[in-house]
């Protein structure tokens, strides 16, 4: 179930918010699912708030490409470390560059429950960051 779970993670992550493919939200994610994500205010609820939060974010950043660095998997649970990038448009002009890590909660091959705590990156972590190997 474990390597399960990564993988429906890695479907998310890649098909959702790294080509911004909203229709698989209805397949990946519970109806009733909670996030908490860091900068979001009291959280995302369901399936329609993970919709527009995804696709909020790929408004502001057509580019956005978020790479997964680690995955654990146990049980019911992943936790996964990731690096975001994107070069911002419009009146938030810039490039994004942010680290976090999020920990969810699957049940049935949906995501019901998430953490995310992020943080911004600078200038020599991002270069290190590029030039490291991806990790499965």
């Amino acid at each position: 179930m474990s390597e399960l779970n990564k993988r429906k993670v890695r479907l998310f992550v890649e098909a959702v918010w790294n080509e911004g493919r909203l229709e698989l939200i209805d397949e990946l994610v519970a109806d009733d699912y909670v996030g908490r994500v860091q900068g979001t205010g009291s959280g995302v609820f369901g399936r329609d708030e993970v919709r527009r939060l995804v696709s909020s974010r790929r408004r502001a950043h057509p580019d956005l490409h978020v790479r997964i660095e680690d995955q654990i998997a146990e049980e019911d649970r992943v936790a996964m470390r990731w690096r975001a990038t994107s070069t911002a448009t419009g009146a938030r002009a810039g490039t994004l560059r942010c680290g976090g890590i999020s920990i969810i909660r699957l049940l049935a091959g949906k995501l019901v429950e998430s953490h995310t705590q992020l943080n911004a990156i600078d200038e020599a972590e991002a270069r290190a960051s590029a030039r490291a190997p991806a990790r499965a």
